[in-house]
């Protein structure tokens, strides 16, 4: 049975609770054709879920109670920041999409010296990132930070556990040990990464290591890292 699930900027108790979200009153009302009596699902981004009744619908809101609250442990309990090249809008939009289905904490855009595309529209970005969070079931969403230049990305990696920059010139994924709690997973722009970033990165102790033999797009390498690093490399 499918989940209508909704995410609110609201504190989430039980009882009664107003949406006020003109975007979640055209899809109950308008697209869904909800009616009084109908159950939805809400989250907030703190880690709960909660199923809440739809009670009235007013001229510019709707007022539900909300029934149960809950914890699920759906999250990842490996924590995976994505420092990704800024690519071509719709293949950035792409990334965003799937390393938030596939559990990534964090999206970091890059700078690096190949990097063609250097706009991104953070507010579709973010909506993007909130659907992709409600299809998926995800209790909370990913933080999408502020453009980083190479070296600022590489300076605000240095405290976690593991540090990966992917490049077919790495060595293979499968050699990497279990057990890291944080985990920074660097992708490089269509034109690849530049030798002195490569060396950068060695001195900063990062494991080079590659998806294969193939050479992948960026978006492609982007959604198999954060997949294979979140699910292979997660202790449990």
């Amino acid at each position: 049975m499918r989940e209508d699930r909704f995410f609110i900027i609201t504190k989430i108790e039980k009882g009664k609770l107003e949406i006020s979200d003109k975007e979640i009153f055209h899809q109950l009302k308008n697209v869904l054709r909800k009616r009084v009596g109908n159950r939805i699902i809400l989250f907030n981004g703190t880690g709960i879920e909660a199923e809440a009744e739809i009670k009235k619908f007013l001229k510019d809101k709707i007022e539900v109670e909300v029934l149960n609250i809950e914890k699920p442990e759906r999250e990842p309990k490996i924590f995976v920041s994505l420092f990704c090249s800024i690519l071509k809008k719709s293949n950035f939009e792409l990334v965003v999409q799937k390393a938030t289905e596939i559990g990534v904490k964090e999206i970091v855009p890059i700078l690096c010296k190949k990097t063609v595309k250097t706009g991104l529209n953070f507010q579709r970005l973010e909506k993007i990132a909130k659907e992709a969070a409600e299809q998926s079931k995800r209790i909370t969403l990913p933080k999408i930070e502020k453009v980083l230049s190479f070296k600022e990305a590489i300076e605000r990696a240095k405290n976690f556990d593991l540090k990966i920059l992917f490049d077919i010139s790495g060595k293979d994924f499968s050699l990497v040990k279990k057990g890291a709690k944080s985990v920074a997973i660097f992708i490089g722009p269509e034109g690849g990464w530049d030798e002195l970033e490569i060396e950068l990165a060695k001195k900063e102790n990062f494991e080079i290591l590659n998806l294969g033999k193939l050479n992948l797009r960026s978006e492609t390498a982007a959604i198999i890292a954060s997949f294979l690093t979140i699910y292979l490399l997660s202790s449990e």
